[in-house]
């Protein structure tokens, strides 16, 4: 079966890369609105998001999100076989020279985020720079072909690591300087901690502190929006310093953590491409 998966993946990666603009365009928008009209339930839920945010909920707003989403999933095939150079042309990056003095410090960074905008894009682009960048992923798209997306990463470079052994691989990943990233608003994590998040008591995940804290590594903010056709701008700020991760409280450092996620997701609501309701659960 993971064979199988490996070859659609190849044949879909080929096809997103080398048809013609106009045809990928009419392929996306279709795709687009077949996923709106046949997901009620993620409908819904992105509009529970949204709603929770405290922005206005339009049919545009979400129908967007998922035509976002389409265009993202189209993207992680084709840039299997998409050139760095590429990809660095197509970039803006504001605040690098803030995680390159955090790098120089010797102990890596963990970097936190959301599904916001272009976030899959935005780790082969950082990637394309240089920086060595360890990622937890579980399943992803399906079980078939979750081993070729895993293969496609590794190949270019993006350390993948399964969450059940995720947390050990991490700071030794810290440890030897590199980079984790990790996706604050998904539900690959155990235990967590609730907390308010826009106004009301979600759980979340509390390992970027944990991490921070084992490992000394400083905690930075990260997120990737598209601007337009191959136009994307990559937001990078540092949340907590590495001196400030062995003063400040756990909780302390939750509270810093989530309110710059949560002003990120504010920032960029129409492209806050969450399909499950984040806030199910909370007591």
């Amino acid at each position: 079966m993971e064979d199988i998966g490996k070859l659609i993946f190849r044949l879909v990666a080929l096809c997103a890369d080398t048809a013609p603009d106009p045809s990928r365009e009419l392929v996306a928008r279709v795709c687009a609105f077949l996923f709106y009209i046949l997901s009620p339930g993620k409908r819904k839920n992105v509009a529970e998001n949204v709603s929770q945010t405290g922005h206005p909920v339009t049919r545009d707003l979400v129908s967007g999100i998922f035509r976002l989403q389409t265009k993202n999933i189209i993207e992680l095939f084709a840039s299997s076989r998409w050139k760095d150079a590429e990809i660095l042309s197509w970039f803006e990056f504001e605040g690098r020279d803030a995680l390159d003095r955090t790098l120089a410090e010797g102990k890596g960074a963990v970097l936190v985020t959301g599904h916001i905008g272009s976030w899959e894009l935005g780790a082969r682009y950082f990637q394309a720079l240089g920086y060595s960048l360890h990622v937890v992923a579980g399943v992803q798209m399906n079980k078939l072909l979750t081993g070729a997306v895993k293969e496609a990463k590794e190949k270019r470079g993006i350390h993948v690591i399964n969450p059940e052994n995720s947390y050990r691989k991490l700071l030794k990943a810290l440890a030897s300087n590199s980079t984790v990233a990790l996706l604050v608003d998904g539900n690959i994590y155990t235990g967590g901690r609730e907390m308010l998040f826009f106004g009301a008591k979600a759980r979340v995940p509390d390992g970027p502190v944990r991490l921070a804290k084992a490992s000394g590594a400083p905690i930075i903010g990260v997120y990737c929006r598209r601007l337009g056709n191959r136009r994307f701008k990559m937001h990078l700020e540092e949340i907590v310093s590495a001196r400030e991760i062995e003063m400040i409280p756990e909780g302390e450092a939750l509270v810093r953590v989530y309110g710059a996620v949560g002003r990120f997701i504010e920032q960029n609501v129409d492209q806050w491409c969450l399909f499950r309701r984040l806030w199910e659960g909370a007591s």
